[in-house]
């Protein structure tokens, strides 16, 4: 196994309780993804982002606008993966 840089869609939120709505709102309608801390390329609130694949972003945008959850901001950022 091998660690690699891969884009990834990094989104923020200004509050921990945002963060733990995005969470439960993505498991909720199975969409991609998983908790992460904050990578250092992107400065936000909480400390705390969802990270998921760059084209799951509108399916995100749309799942997180359609439960009310507060988002800072969407990035794309390199993130170290392990890939095989």
């Amino acid at each position: 196994m091998a660690r690699v840089r891969v884009p990834s869609l990094v989104v923020s939120f200004p509050t921990t309780a945002a963060a733990m709505a995005c969470e439960e709102c993505c498991r909720r309608r199975g969409l991609p993804g998983r908790m992460i801390p904050l990578p250092g390329e992107v400065s936000a609130g909480c400390g705390l982002a969802w990270k998921a694949a760059p084209a799951a972003r509108d399916e995100l945008a749309a799942a997180l606008e359609a439960d009310d959850v507060p988002v800072e901001g969407w990035s794309v950022v390199e993130l170290l993966e392990f890939v095989r």
